[in-house]
């Protein structure tokens, strides 16, 4: 038996990745930047650090400026967390907690966007550990954020589920020698294959723990 489920959140608590594709695709438009739609999906799961890493691999101060302004421009663009809530995902936090199974999060995305959608959908209480891909050099698909969730928990990886929805994330938990359930993806064609796992809704994670 299982004695946690780690939490990845977009893509799995809430159904964001669409609009922030849209957002990236305002902003490359406004700076300027040629990115192919391909090219956006394949960042699927990245983070904003990553992604303008591999845009511009040789122009660091390019892709530094770029970076500052996107995180600038992100604070005044707007994202109702609300609307993009996974239904499922509420009677599945209830129920395992019903069966005293821990909860964490780990994902990409910033801190404070992580307590923004938690809280907005009244969920953080639920989650004993919140970690995010900014507290690292590298986030998925290095595996350091679960590795560190982990030795948090103080847990073994044998102990834990980890719901995955993006190829990075996958890649990350299964780096770190963890189970993974993918959620399949109603916006993208994820490759998941890496996953132990692919699951329709995040209430078949009850049939796994």
């Amino acid at each position: 038996m299982r004695r946690a489920v780690i939490f990845d959140v977009d893509g799995v608590i809430v159904f964001s990745e669409k609009a922030y594709q849209k957002r990236r695709a305002a902003f490359f438009e406004q700076n300027n930047v040629s990115v192919a739609q391909e090219v956006q999906d394949y960042f699927v799961g990245s983070n904003a650090y990553d992604m303008f890493e591999q845009l511009f691999p040789e122009d660091i101060d390019k892709r530094t400026e770029l970076l500052q302004a996107y995180k600038e421009f992100r604070q005044h663009y707007p994202m109702d967390y609300q609307e993009m809530f996974n239904p499922d995902i509420l009677p599945t936090l209830d129920k395992l907690a019903s069966k005293n199974i821990r909860m964490a999060v780990a994902s990409s995305g910033p801190l404070e966007n992580i307590y923004r959608i938690l809280e907005v959908n009244q969920i953080k209480e639920y989650f004993e550990l919140i970690t995010s891909g900014d507290m690292f050099a590298r986030s998925k698909p290095n595996p350091e954020i679960y590795q560190y969730t982990l030795s948090r928990l103080k847990l073994r990886p044998s102990d834990c589920l980890v719901i995955e929805d993006s190829t990075f994330g996958i890649e990350a938990a299964r780096r770190a020698n963890l189970t993974v359930a993918a959620l399949k993806s109603p916006q993208f064609n994820i490759d998941q294959s890496q996953a132990n796992y692919q699951i329709e809704s995040s209430q078949q994670l009850l049939d796994l723990v």
